[in-house]
């Protein structure tokens, strides 16, 4: 964790400074305080709001969360977790504890339908119709994302650079090719770069890479910073900051609506509308009020390295995704310090068990082969966390029509950075009775429950 004071660190007087919600409208809490949470809040803000903005963490603990610990890559136009082939794959890896994606055999209902709706989602027919959402949402978030950086001059490394999908087997550019050709119908635009030419603009790829697709609307950024900046912010907007705030259950009138937040302490918190961003622990709080939204955790791991003061191997000029091994690299300038994030890996299992150091060892292993001088940098800091993942591979975002009143946005996997700005600009949309910003038709957090009544 950051040190007091330090950027991306929060300190208590910052978080406590900002009065109760004022009698200005509408009070709406949002549970949850990572990017999807936080950009929430801010958008109701700006529309005249009163927010609550609660979260179960100690405030100095926010940039640790999902949000600050992924990647760093706000890669637009991805492809989600559900693509044709990947169940078969993830059969074959799941008793592998170093495989890509790893899944941790046990006995549990829960999981088996999990893992039998994801088979089912894995066409590419879903695909589809998983892209004509996801690419909408792409566009316009990075545009929502740089509208809060400049109005509230958040510093966090952001550039809109693109990212490289870098292949080390010929054989497998044809691939790359092929994912990067389907998003041209979205407008997106790429470029295929061949080894020698790769190595000529970024002299840090090794000889056995062979090229690169460029993927050029995408952007980074160092997520930590992002979501430490973004949070520090609301207070001047009016938003209540409640951290070690711990939802106990939910307050309901008799019709099923939701109208107040109980908390662990036993203090009831009235709201005309509750949004639910708690990523992964958005299930087990939606279910206390009678609402199932069924993911799975997948753990992602990550390794900050520091770059040494004296001749410093080459660094990589933007963000990446290693193609043969899909670990995430990607450059950080922080406190006047260069550094690389190395982060990746997917391990389904029992949340809050002990980190498991070879998929952390993964990361360096499946790197050296592609960068030179990995050796030289120095472990700055480690990190592990969940990625909400359900089992169609898409968020659910809306209002839950049987619980009026509440709101849930979270199941954004390995997409929460890049699609959180526009899901709470959608989300205050939804909440003040407009038309969101993108067809949210897909993404109804009740599918699920319908699905279970068809079978």
């Amino acid at each position: 964790m950051s040190d007091p004071g330090a950027p991306g660190s929060f300190t208590h007087h910052a978080l406590t400074s900002a009065a109760a919600p004022a009698s200005r409208g509408r009070h709406v809490v949002v549970v949850g305080a990572g990017i999807v949470g936080a950009s929430t809040a801010w958008h109701l803000a700006k529309k005249g709001f009163a927010v609550t903005l609660l979260d179960r963490e100690p405030p100095r603990a926010i940039a640790d969360g999902a949000s600050g610990g992924n990647a760093g890559l706000l890669s637009i136009g991805h492809y989600p977790l559900t693509r044709p082939g990947v169940s078969w794959r993830g059969l074959k890896w799941m008793f592998s504890r170093t495989a890509p994606l790893y899944i941790k055999p046990r006995v549990d209902r829960e999981l088996v339908s999990w893992l039998w709706n994801f088979h089912l989602h894995c066409n590419q027919r879903h695909l589809d119709r998983c892209m004509e959402v996801l690419c909408a949402m792409g566009w316009q978030t990075l545009e929502v994302l740089e509208g809060i950086l400049a109005e509230e001059s958040i510093q966090c490394d952001y550039a809109r650079d693109g990212w490289l999908d870098v292949v080390m087997k010929p054989e497998n550019m044809a691939h790359a090719e092929a994912e990067a050709k389907s998003l041209e119908r979205f407008g997106y635009r790429w470029e295929r770069i061949e080894g020698d030419d790769l190595r000529h603009r970024d002299p840090c790829f090794t000889g056995e890479v062979a090229g690169a697709i460029h993927m050029k609307d995408s952007a980074h950024c160092a997520p930590d910073d992002l979501i430490a900046g973004l949070v520090r912010a609301l207070p001047k907007h009016g938003v209540a900051l409640r951290f070690d705030a711990t939802v106990k259950g939910f307050r309901q009138r008799p019709s099923g609506a939701v109208d107040g937040v109980l908390l662990e302490s036993g203090e009831m918190i009235a709201a005309d509308a509750v949004v639910l961003a708690a990523g992964i622990w958005s299930d087990a709080l939606g279910r206390l009020a009678g609402v199932a939204i069924p993911m799975q955790g997948a753990r992602g791991y990550h390794l900050q390295l520091d770059y040494p003061a004296d001749a410093p191997p080459p660094s990589p000029s933007t963000g990446m995704v290693l193609h043969e091994t899909f670990v995430a690299v990607t450059p950080m300038a922080r406190d006047g310090k260069r550094q690389l994030r190395l982060a990746g890996t997917l391990e389904i299992g029992p949340l809050d068990e002990p980190w498991m150091r070879e998929r952390l060892a993964m990361l360096m292993r499946g790197s050296t082969a592609y960068l030179r001088g990995l050796d030289r940098l120095k472990v700055a800091s480690e990190w592990a966390g969940y990625r909400p993942c359900t089992s169609d591979g898409m968020p659910a975002i809306g209002g839950v029509r049987s619980k009026p009143g509440l709101f849930v946005a979270t199941g954004h996997a390995m997409m929460g950075m890049t699609l959180g700005p526009v899901t709470g600009k959608a989300m205050a949309e939804l909440v003040a009775g407009e038309k969101p910003c993108f067809d949210c038709s897909m993404l109804d957090p009740e599918r699920f429950a319908a699905r279970r009544s068809a079978g």
